[in-house]
């Protein structure tokens, strides 16, 4: 048996996050896939600069289109209780051998990140960090 070692790589991604009063879904924002290829989303970790003035839920995940919410990066974080410093795990992850993912955030080329508040997200001010890679 032959073992290649693949070069394709890995990628990471920064997503400033503004919050604005639309509750649309993809509403607070949504992004292309920026590398035209599948991306296998495998770390996310979510900085809060500035918490929401309203009481509001943030959904982050990956969707068909930038209208349609999806929550399989950051599961309806309430952005109104947080301090600013506060940072957030978007992936809960267990390291035992064979644990398989349940609900992968497989970024295909056609598809959206998407940014989805329950209420008002004003005054929330943050940064998504994302790592992936490339399939």
């Amino acid at each position: 048996m032959t073992i290649a070692r693949n070069y394709e790589g890995r990628g990471a991604l920064v997503v400033d996050i503004t919050g604005v009063a639309s509750t649309d879904n993809g509403g607070v924002g949504a992004l292309a896939n920026p590398e035209g290829q599948s991306l296998l989303i495998t770390k996310a970790t979510l900085q809060i600069i500035a918490a929401s003035t309203g009481a509001a839920n943030l959904g982050i995940g990956v969707a068909a289109s930038a209208s349609t919410k999806a929550t399989d990066v950051l599961n309806d974080l309430d952005v109104n209780a947080p301090s600013a410093g506060d940072w957030y795990n978007g992936f809960a992850r267990q390291n035992t051998a064979k644990t398989q993912i349940s609900a992968p955030a497989v970024w295909t080329s056609s598809k959206y990140l998407t940014f989805t508040g329950s209420a008002s997200t004003v005054g929330l001010s943050a940064r998504l960090y994302l790592e992936y890679i490339r399939l």
